[in-house]
């Protein structure tokens, strides 16, 4: 039987080959082909190897072996919030597409922390990772992903894509999902319509300010909330209709003043919206709930557009209009992507841009004056 190791607490240390080789009464040499299933063994041999690592709980050395072959057949994904349900259903398509091609997915949750993505990034590269998928948790504070590139480590990024970085992504079209949500409010009639935007990224989101023109503009860098309130914001221009800042509420995941006492805020305008739309889930909620606590009756006193085609969206009463993101199909997009890199790794950078879907249910009527 295998000696106890010093110092770990009587702990039973792992089997090795010379273990097997011993138990067996081979020399190493030939447990290593009959353990590998290479070059010429007896068949008696191969059955007295198997049968000594079965009894002993030998396990190959993985890390050892894929240095030797230059893979791991092993890819990594960093999620920003795993208790999205969008990141977790972009990981059933990563992992998914992974397995349908032999790879096993080693999955982290960053928590929308660099210092944890990180740490990920480090242990992703100690394990001879072939690839990692990321969703970035600062589309600014990025120099840890070109350093992993640098390394030869083939990289792509989802739902955040970043500029700076000579990488394939995958990302929602994040401006066209709020122009079409908010021109479909328009379309109703209405013209007063409140925007509840949502980020949980470790950048700060400045906001929004006026251009010399008299219009609202999104500041900071390009995130998938920015674009949304771009989007909302094109759609009210296509429809001359003026911009409102009192309109526009954006809450911190992290902290500070909670969705509700925004939507509250909203709904106390001396001329309050007829319509309102989100930027996702946590908005959504919370304008559902807000509207909800006020007693207002959707959508017959107020239209609700909400984000992200989730299970309680058609739980609720009324049923809930929704933008529906291909949460999943960037996951499988993103496999795609980082297997075809393994593979071919001068092949050209490629940036996906995937469709979102308006799912029409009750919660948007048209504009009664």
């Amino acid at each position: 039987m295998p000696k106890k190791s010093v110092g770990d607490g009587g702990r039973q240390r792992l089997p090795t080959i010379a273990d097997v080789a011993d138990a067996a009464g081979v020399s190493r040499a030939t447990t290593s082909r009959a353990l590998s299933n290479y070059g010429y063994v007896s068949d008696e041999v191969r059955a007295a190897v198997a049968a000594a690592a079965e009894k002993l709980g030998y396990r190959a050395n993985t890390v050892a072996r894929s240095m030797r072959a230059g893979t791991t057949k092993t890819i990594g994904f960093i999620g920003a919030d795993i208790e999205n349900p969008f990141f977790s259903a972009a990981m059933r398509g990563i992992t998914d597409v992974a397995h349908e091609a032999g790879y096993e997915t080693i999955l982290f949750n960053s928590y929308e922390r660099g210092d944890l993505e990180r740490a990920a990034i480090r242990v992703l590269e100690e394990k001879r990772i072939d690839g990692i998928i990321v969703a970035p948790a600062s589309v600014v504070d990025i120099d840890h992903l070109g350093a992993t590139q640098k390394q030869g480590v083939p990289l792509v990024v989802i739902d955040r894509a970043i500029d700076q970085l000579e990488c394939d992504s995958v990302v929602a079209n994040n401006f066209t999902a709020a122009h079409m949500a908010a021109q479909h409010l328009l379309t109703l009639g209405h013209r007063r319509i409140g925007l509840l935007a949502g980020t949980s990224s470790v950048d700060v989101f400045p906001g929004v300010s006026r251009t010399r023109g008299g219009r609202l503009k999104a500041r900071g860098p390009v995130r998938p909330v920015t674009e949304r309130i771009r989007g909302y914001l094109a759609a009210l221009d296509a429809f001359d209709v003026s911009h409102d800042s009192h309109l526009i509420k954006w809450f911190h995941l992290g902290g500070g003043e909670p969705p509700e006492a925004l939507v509250e805020a909203m709904l106390d305008l001396p001329e309050p919206p007829t319509a309102v739309m989100a930027t996702d889930d946590a908005a959504t909620k919370a304008l559902f709930r807000g509207i909800k606590a006020r007693g207002l009756k959707i959508p017959k006193q107020i239209s609700l557009m909400g984000f992200d085609d989730l299970e309680w969206t058609q739980m609720v009463s009324p049923t809930l209009s929704v933008v529906s993101q291909p949460a999943y199909e960037i996951g499988e997009e993103a496999a795609r992507l980082l297997l075809r890199r393994i593979e071919d790794p001068g092949t050209p950078v490629e940036q996906r841009i995937l469709d979102t879907t308006l799912v029409l249910r009750s919660s948007c009527s048209a504009r009664r004056e």
